[in-house]
């Protein structure tokens, strides 16, 4: 069986880190649109969008550089949950798993669209378009084992 998503798209907001009971959590919200022309010639846009998790060390990443704005690459798989509202009733949600994350952004436009560069604030050694992966199966593969009373009562409160 296979549950493989792939996404590029735009952040809605930032970053936001939650500490797990078994490591650091951060979620993020990222918007892709489809574009095209109706019989009329007329160009059309549609736009998703995507809940997303990471954990770990991918986790403490996303929630330094994954800021609003940001063009991002994800590799990740769907999760579907299920948790009671603030109302009381059942709800579901989907969300990705984000197991490997990669930023698009050139480092010229973000240190000038950020202020970056005029902050002083140091970057890290590596390239934004270097790829950063969640521990694979072998290294780290309970994920789901992760505390998700966080997750869940972030997700209510919305």
């Amino acid at each position: 069986m296979v549950n493989k998503v792939i996404l590029v798209g735009n952040l809605t907001r930032d970053a936001e880190s939650l500490a797990g009971s078994r490591g650091p959590v951060t979620r993020m919200r990222l918007a892709t649109s489809v574009h095209w022309r109706d019989n009329d010639g007329n160009r059309q846009e549609a736009t998703e969008f995507h809940s997303l998790v990471v954990f770990n060390r991918l986790a403490e990443i996303c929630g330094q550089y994954c800021l609003r704005g940001r063009r991002i690459y994800i590799e990740g798989r769907l999760r579907t949950r299920e948790y009671d509202g603030a109302d009381g009733l059942r709800r579901t949600s989907t969300e990705v798993v984000v197991e490997t994350m990669r930023l698009l952004d050139r480092r010229e436009q973000e240190e000038s669209a950020d202020g970056i560069a005029a902050s002083g604030a140091s970057m890290p050694s590596a390239k934004y378009e270097d790829t950063v992966h969640a521990p694979t199966d072998d290294e780290e593969s309970d994920d789901d084992a992760h505390d998700e009373e966080p997750l869940m009562a972030a997700a209510g409160a919305r």
